[in-house]
């Protein structure tokens, strides 16, 4: 890609900022675009004028913003390639799982677009004679979105769609290291029918925008996808005008292997769900758990596969890992492998394909002999490592997978149906894959619990995150 200066998206126009931030390519760890940085005035103004064409645009029918949102995903898909290479670019993705990234956020235009269709009033018995309750689904307003670097297309287009088909207008805070997928989105929106100013985006560092988005009173809900951390900041700063706030945050997925799974299918897996964005997803296993019996055998084949991966630039064929997100990131998961290491952990294999250049590249790794109170099985490890954990019964695998503070997803895999139901039902997520390493899908909804979040994403009950039900008491 070539080097460019890239401003905010505000009012159906680019938008100059007074400061800039490089983007850095993650493969290379060189700047290759100047992208500006909004300052707290100008966000406050993109917020005004979002609520302005709010107004408008929540009396728009249902047949009509469910138009828009499917040229939104005809657009999508005819471009692919070209916004799947920008963010390969600023992400450092494979470019194979950018265009499935490309394709999971067009879903989420589609589905949206199928719901809003689906979403009516209703009445409700009145207990007085001659007297009816409607029931009216009703735009909450303005939302702010906030998303982070490491799905930059897909987790804004959620959002987005959800909250175009609810009536809603948006501010859209990308992720300063990844802000060039969500300023893409801006014209081809408005191409599709968004009308200036219903969707702003904002480019921004983190603490102006949370202080704008907090401090404007026509700001009503609040949407981040981020970190445990974020989620409290954003909390706290909500409060003051009691904003409604939606948080999907940090994970510490279990996987669970059964004693009757199928080791190569099992292996397959999981290597794909550790090698999607490199390890750096909230849904991503952080603690494998084996039976002690099976130990061997899975090890060996995990390696044999592991062996087979190929770890380089997202933009070159044939490449199943890409860098991590920055040096920091690297530096980080290797002292938490370092101080397993140190309390009786065991590296098992690493495959060291990457190239060996200034990019942040980390190798992926197989940890074996990792307890429960090490750091790499307390914390969510976010990079390509496959921590092992062993097990005598799985009534144990199921208390230590629960014993944690996060509770977003997990991953159960055997033959057994009525056992492996038995074992997902009793985790505690927000999601389970059975014999499935990706369930997330724009038909239902994706939420945490326990610290990993509030609210959902996704399914009819995602767009309730952006609607109040509004009630008439009527005569008949």
């Amino acid at each position: 890609m070539k080097s460019r200066l890239t401003d905010a998206w505000i009012n159906g126009t680019r938008a100059v900022c007074p400061d800039t931030t490089p983007v850095i390519d993650p493969a290379s760890g060189q700047s290759f675009a100047e992208v500006g940085l909004c300052s707290a005035d100008q966000i406050s103004d993109a917020i005004t004028s979002a609520e302005a064409a709010g107004h408008e645009w929540k009396l728009t029918s249902a047949a009509h913003r469910a138009e828009v949102l499917l040229r939104v995903r005809d657009r999508l898909i005819a471009n692919q390639n070209e916004i799947a290479e920008i963010i390969t670019g600023e992400q450092g993705k494979p470019l194979s799982q950018s265009i499935g990234e490309v394709h999971y956020a067009a879903s989420f235009f589609q589905w949206f677009a199928e719901q809003v269709r689906r979403q009516e009033s209703r009445l409700v018995a009145h207990p007085e004679p001659g007297r009816e309750y409607l029931l009216q689904p009703t735009p909450l307003g303005v939302a702010g979105l906030i998303t982070p670097w490491n799905f930059p297309l897909a987790l804004g287009a959620k959002k987005t769609a959800t909250a175009l088909a609810a009536g809603c207008a948006a501010v859209w805070k990308p992720s300063e290291l990844t802000p060039l997928s969500a300023l893409a989105m801006g014209p081809l929106l408005k191409d599709c029918g968004v009308p200036d100013g219903l969707i702003q985006v904002v480019p921004a560092l983190g603490p102006v925008a949370g202080q704008a988005f907090a401090q404007h009173r026509g700001m009503r809900v609040i949407s981040l996808t981020g970190s445990v951390r974020t989620g409290r900041t954003v909390m706290r700063a909500a409060a003051n005008r009691l904003q409604k706030v939606s948080l999907e945050l940090g994970g510490n997925a279990p996987f669970i292997v059964l004693p009757d799974a199928d080791i190569s299918q099992t292996v397959n897996d999981l290597l794909q769900l550790k090698l999607l964005v490199s390890g750096q997803v909230c849904v991503s296993a952080n603690r494998v758990f084996i039976p002690e019996g099976l130990q061997s055998m899975f090890i060996d084949c995990l390696q044999d596969r592991l062996a087979d991966v190929r770890v380089g630039p997202g933009n070159e064929s044939e490449i199943h890992a890409g860098p991590l997100i920055h040096r920091q990131a690297c530096d980080a998961i290797e002292a938490k492998i370092q101080a397993a290491c140190n309390e009786g952990a065991t590296i098992v294999a690493e495959n060291r394909s990457a190239p060996q250049t200034s990019g942040s590249w980390f190798a992926p790794t197989i940890l074996n002999n990792v307890t429960d109170s090490m750091t790499v099985a307390c914390e969510e490890l976010f990079g390509p490592v496959i921590s092992l954990l062993s097990y005598t019964e799985i009534d144990e695998a199921v208390h230590r997978a629960n014993d944690t503070n996060y509770g977003l997803a997990g991953y159960v895999y055997g033959r057994d149906i009525s056992q492996m139901r038995s074992v997902a039902e009793r985790l505690e997520v927000g999601i389970v894959g059975v014999n499935e390493w990706r369930p997330l899908r724009a038909e239902v909804p994706f939420g945490g619990i326990k610290q990993s979040g509030i609210g959902a994403e996704g399914g009819t009950e995602g767009m309730e995150e952006f609607i109040h039900w509004k009630v008439l008491s009527l005569p008949r």
